[in-house]
């Protein structure tokens, strides 16, 4: 269950905390008050996509953090085990932040995780049902999706052991049509690959040789002028020669200087000491250049041959990879393929009989599959025109047709889709050619009912689902949100005052103007902070609407 929520600096929101209680929590407002915020930002802490303009204008992060009461949630509490995380008190945090630059930041109870975990654990914590959702209802390819849903444990295993046979017949099917390439275009196709392998291995190229040929190969090209250049530092830090006295002996004879001077101040034997430091660094300098001198030996012969070596080098570059490390990376990938395809009759025929083996073994599965969804979907059937009755549409047929495929998926062999007659009398049509927009929201309502009865999520949250719905069905909806609230915390916005006066805890989302910016602000409803809303709800502060507000809020709390 969610027990409280943070949010800082998420579009008109600065900052706010909203402990939420058991049961029916709802949340109401003027239209642009914020409301859908919040469940944008419930979203952005699930773990759903984050747009980089959800961050508040003039601050650097947007910060989201729940509070989840985890205790009886024993789908969770073993994922927490298996991630190595623990519900400290049953209780555990999870929290989002995301930067301006777009870079994300998911934890769980201070644990950085993938976002991918986060998703995987927080699935079996919240459900949300966001202001459009019952409009997937009108794609044929969610129906499988919404039917597995109502699955029980052995169903969603099943469905995992379908999945990850498709995707080894999958694998092993693009083996086979890389394998039966036709003889004439394998043939050449080895031809090619020979040639290229054969180039490469002529020249043998080594990881970092080229930077170290380049280097040499400097070196060769201004060997005069490096020639010149050293003997010259030479002459002038070590030899000297002539009028001139080289760097190391005229440091010696400063230090012998200053030697002659210690005693009478400390500083000059201070100074002596540094410039011997320097005498003896120079006599080291001098030692290097005359190992220089001694070890040039320039052989145009041999710069022609570093030369064409690094031609060698650049050639294959340009035709197989812009360094060395890559060229070597085509030459192993052109040997495994050359391999592949001299084995390719062989390995074609073996691969047939593993994909019959698999495709047979994948049907069996898919048969199973087939089975269980067709078991759910008459079980959902009765259960959904019960519930649907009770949302004023009696008399409605519902089915869940369930088709082959012309070929395996990831999800078995079944084509599902929901048809329905709404009207006694009238022939079952499918769903997205029938259905108003009230009777989807009345249809996702009646699912979400069902699924809260059955288990899942300890915590819903419905953003609008009243779209549509108005008059006495309102008052059916509402009463039908009281019950699906028995069972799991219930989170809804909503506009209709038939369902604010049910709720166990009522906010309200206001927009305001402080220190000169607009922000979104929520707070929970006193008894007679309750009165008025939903008065505004109904239509106004008159007395009419107040006593109509004091009607429905008696009449809910009496149920």
């Amino acid at each position: 269950m969610l027990l409280e929520l943070s949010i800082k600096n998420v579009a008109l929101i600065d900052e706010l905390r909203v402990e939420f209680a058991p049961g029916l929590n709802v949340l109401t407002g003027e239209t642009g008050a914020g409301k859908s915020i919040l469940v944008d930002s419930v979203n952005l802490m699930l773990g759903g996509r984050a747009e980089r303009d959800i961050v508040r204008t003039g601050t650097d992060k947007a910060v989201v953090q729940a509070l989840f009461d985890v205790a009886g949630n024993s789908a969770a509490l073993s994922l927490l085990a298996e991630l190595g995380l623990e519900a400290e008190d049953g209780l555990i945090g999870v929290s989002r932040e995301l930067t301006r630059s777009g870079r994300s930041v998911s934890r769980i109870s201070g644990m950085m995780l993938p976002l991918s975990q986060v998703r995987r654990l927080t699935a079996l914590l919240m459900d949300v049902h966001g202001q459009h959702e019952h409009q997937a209802l009108l794609n044929p390819q969610r129906h499988r999706e919404f039917l597995d849903e109502f699955g029980d444990a052995a169903h969603a295993a099943l469905m995992g052991c379908v999945a990850e046979a498709y995707a080894a017949l999958r694998d092993a099917r693009a083996l086979l049509a890389q394998t039966e390439l036709d003889a004439s275009e394998r043939a050449r196709r080895l031809d090619t690959l020979a040639n290229q392998i054969a180039e490469i291995e002529a020249v043998k190229p080594k990881p970092g040789e080229e930077e170290a040929l380049l280097r040499k190969y400097r070196l060769m090209q201004h060997a005069e002028k490096i020639a010149e250049g050293v003997k010259t530092a030479y002459a002038l830090v070590y030899l000297g020669g002539g009028k001139t006295h080289a760097a190391q002996e005229l440091l010696s004879r400063a230090s012998s200087a200053l030697g002659e001077l210690a005693g009478i101040d400390e500083r000059f034997g201070q100074l002596r000491d540094r410039i011997e430091e320097m005498a003896v660094n120079a006599r080291e300098i001098g030692y290097e250049l005359q190992d220089m001198l001694e070890s040039m030996d320039y052989d145009e012969r041999a710069a022609e041959r570093v030369g064409d070596r690094l031609d060698a080098i650049h050639k294959l570059e340009r035709k197989y990879g812009a360094q060395v490390e890559d060229v070597l990376a085509f030459l192993d990938a052109a040997k495994r393929e050359y391999e592949s395809l001299e084995k390719n009759d062989e390995q074609a025929s073996e691969l047939r009989k593993q994909i019959a083996a698999q495709e047979k073994a994948l049907r069996a599965l898919c048969g199973e599959l087939t089975q269980s969804r067709t078991i759910i979907a008459r079980r959902l059937e009765k259960m959904l025109v019960q519930e649907l009755s009770e949302l004023g549409m009696a008399g409605t047929q519902f089915e869940v047709r369930i088709a082959p495929e012309a070929d395996f998926t990831a999800h078995g062999l079944d084509a599902v889709e929901f048809m329905i007659s709404p009207n006694p009398g009238e022939p079952l049509k499918p769903l997205r050619m029938t259905a108003s927009g009230g009777e989807l929201s009345r249809i996702m309502l009646a699912m979400k009912a069902i699924a809260a009865e059955g288990g899942g999520v300890d915590s819903m949250v419905f953003d609008e689902i009243d779209t549509g719905v108005s008059g006495r069905m309102a008052q059916t909806v509402a009463e039908k949100l009281h019950r699906i609230a028995a069972h799991r915390q219930v989170l809804c916005i909503t506009h209709l005052p038939q369902i604010a006066a049910m709720g166990d805890a009522h906010f309200v989302v206001e927009k305001r103007v402080e220190d000169g910016r607009t922000g979104s602000y929520v707070r929970r409803l006193d008894d007679d902070g309750r009165v008025g809303e939903i008065a505004r709800l109904i239509g106004g502060s008159g007395e009419t609407s107040i006593k109509h507000a004091q009607h429905l809020l008696a009449s809910a709390h009496a149920q």
